[in-house]
């Protein structure tokens, strides 16, 4: 965690608005495509969002001096996505690339195989149970470490390796099975 973070946090425990504010403005994005990426739909993440900030902000005082930041919100919001989640009810739409796409500029036979590609990765993303996706998003996607995925869900490293582990292998298979299909398409 950087001094700045430090000093903001110490700031935002005193009440500090503006501290606060740039709290939220360090974290926002990642928050929300985060939530985005577990429950599947923008409103739902955009409200996990929300009442994450707002738990976090007010349970501050227990946030420990010295450890990193990020995963100890990323807890709150994995957490709220999953409330929300349930509270919605099955109503989530599919990840799609284009939703999260980081607006590279490609030519059009690149960006024509960058689709086809994550169309095929977010399919099979997709087609993980919870227990497999989440620390998948959390990892590849959010840039956590495997101790500090655990951390967010509450679950030994060792556990967390044997999902990824899985959920690779399961990704693999299903991608290999998709390209084995479009061959014999063709």
């Amino acid at each position: 965690m950087s001094q700045d973070e430090q000093t903001l946090i110490e700031k935002a425990k005193q009440g500090d608005h503006d501290s606060m504010e740039a709290l939220f403005r360090q974290h926002v994005d990642g928050a929300v495509r985060l939530a985005y990426l577990i429950t599947k739909n923008w409103a739902a993440a955009e409200d996990a969002v929300q009442e994450g900030f707002i738990q976090a902000f007010r349970s501050l005082h227990t946030f420990q001096e010295g450890k990193p930041f990020k995963p100890w919100f990323t807890k709150i919001v994995v957490n709220r996505s999953k409330r929300i989640m349930n509270r919605w009810g099955n109503t989530q739409a599919p990840l799609e690339w284009k939703d999260i796409n980081t607006h590279r500029s490609f030519s059009p036979e690149e960006h024509t195989l960058e689709k086809e590609e994550l169309d095929a990765l977010f399919t099979a993303i997709n087609a993980l149970d919870d227990n497999h996706r989440v620390p998948l998003i959390l990892k590849y996607l959010t840039g956590l470490s495997e101790k500090e995925t655990a951390e967010v869900l509450g679950i030994p490293v060792s556990t967390v390796k044997s999902r990824l582990y899985t959920a690779r292998q399961r990704l693999m298979k299903y991608l290999a099975e998709e390209e084995g299909s479009e061959d014999s398409d063709l």
